[in-house]
């Protein structure tokens, strides 16, 4: 896997290296196909690209909207099972910054999606938070909750090393 620049408003671009005509599939909300075990990103062709989800995360983290991620296979690599790898590489290689403004998503009103016991909910803000909770039964789990504010590298000292999990 590699990581290259891209042009502002480019966004995050997965490349399949390994086939032959290089198709592309955008990082985006609609072009999730899979959240069984690790997030599946897909095009109109089919071509998948799975586990991008530490990727994601550490490139959120460390500001970087526009990349171009050469994958030579179907799946980003898994290193350590968190972002912290990927964010010590992006800050190792450095990023540009361009002298064009950021796109964001301003919450404007409350939404609030459940759904089968669980919820979702975004609130207007003056800063960017996040809070989360998971409940499983058993004690290798069980009951855990954060709630933060993500500014000064946050991300980095108290988000980037949470791992993924699993049970079997």
């Amino acid at each position: 896997m590699s990581l290259k620049p891209a042009g502002p408003q480019t966004g995050i671009v997965f490349r399949r290296s390994d086939l032959s005509e290089l198709p592309e599939i955008l990082a985006r909300w609609d072009n999730v196909v899979d959240t069984r075990m690790c997030t599946t990103l897909g095009n109109g062709d089919g071509i998948i690209i799975s586990t991008v989800e530490h990727l994601m995360a550490a490139l959120s983290g460390c500001h970087v909207d526009n990349a171009i991620v050469a994958v030579s296979g179907p799946e980003v690599p898994v290193m350590d099972g968190s972002a912290q790898p990927f964010v010590c590489l992006i800050e190792s290689a450095g990023v540009e910054e361009f002298d064009v403004p950021r796109r964001i998503i301003e919450i404007l009103k409350p939404v609030k999606v459940e759904s089968e016991g669980r919820l979702a909910e975004l609130l207007p803000s003056n800063s960017f938070s996040i809070g989360f909770e998971i409940e499983f039964h058993g004690t290798a789990i069980s009951r855990q909750q954060i709630a933060i504010t993500l500014v000064n590298g946050t991300f980095k000292k108290e988000i980037a090393r949470a791992r993924t999990f699993g049970f079997v």
